[in-house]
């Protein structure tokens, strides 16, 4: 009996709805159609950053309840908010995946602006509205995630820190809401959420930031911070920066994102979250020590 293989035709669509990807210590739930002849793809995730386990050296996967809870998430941002791109045509299964990891860190981020989805539906890419498919990343800061430790470049070490233009600069603030952990508190053993609240000012041109933090850190079941506690946090933040500012360099390639206006911030924010969670003598790197 013969074997039998699958080749792309010229209305091929590719679809998968709250498939996970696995990428170090991250788990990626994707949304995501693929249109072969065109190499159109529209996607949105979310990405759920695994805790250590200390025990056995290996990661904490996610709960069944924390991956529904994350592919309702992302299948709302497909639905309401994708990212519509032009990418290869005819991608191979593997590289359709690996193209939308990349877009996540280095492009779109994981949702894009609204409207994006009626472009897709109205056959965007064929004809001449094609450039309306250039789509931005309008993603916020939640759900995201930290990304691979940035490396410590030669740049970095011999940097001579401009303090004067970095403090004319505006400042900018980000929420990074973190992953739940089972976790000490009071004295009980239970599900504990931990936020960050941000304040930092860029310069685009050299990659010089300052940046302060302010932690949330309580108990799952008394639900989201509430919009007095959110301003409150972001209050202590700002002080920190006017006081106590942690400086650092922000890679080349991600340096574009310190402008005024930009779609997103993402790996800016990876970067700032690998810098607060280095850790130096045990404490997150949230204030100037």
């Amino acid at each position: 009996m013969s074997s039998l293989s699958t080749y792309y035709g010229p209305s091929t669509v590719i679809r998968e709805s709250g498939v996970w990807v696995t990428d170090g210590t991250r788990r990626i739930c994707l949304f995501y159609t693929y249109k072969t002849a065109t190499g159109i793809l529209m996607y949105a995730a979310c990405v759920y950053r695994c805790d250590n386990c200390h025990c056995c050296e290996g990661v904490i996967e996610p709960t069944l309840e924390e991956m529904e809870a994350h592919t309702q998430t992302a299948g709302r941002r497909f639905e309401m908010r994708p990212v519509i791109f032009q990418s290869k045509p005819d991608m191979p299964y593997h590289e359709i995946i690996k193209t939308i990891r990349r877009e996540m860190c280095h492009g779109f981020g994981v949702k894009g602006p609204r409207g994006m989805s009626k472009l897709f539906s109205d056959e965007c890419g064929d004809g001449d509205d094609s450039d309306g498919c250039d789509g931005s990343d309008g993603s916020e800061h939640e759900f995201l995630t930290d990304s691979e430790p940035a490396e410590e470049t030669k740049e970095t070490k011999e940097t001579v820190f401009d303090w004067e233009k970095v403090f004319s600069k505006p400042t900018h603030k980000i929420r990074y809401i973190g992953t739940t952990s089972i976790e000490s508190y009071h004295g009980q053993k239970i599900s504990v959420d931990r936020e960050f609240f941000i304040a930092f000012k860029g310069v685009k041109k050299t990659g010089e930031i300052i940046y302060a933090a302010a932690i949330s850190r309580r108990p799952t079941y008394l639900g989201p911070l509430d919009d007095d506690a959110v301003r409150e946090h972001f209050k202590t933040a700002m002080t920190r920066l006017e006081k106590a500012p942690v400086a650092m360099v922000i890679s080349e390639e991600h340096r574009h994102q310190l402008k005024s206006k930009v779609p997103h911030r993402e790996d800016v924010t990876y970067e700032i979250m690998d810098n607060i969670e280095s850790r130096p003598g045990g404490r997150y790197l949230i204030k100037a020590q």
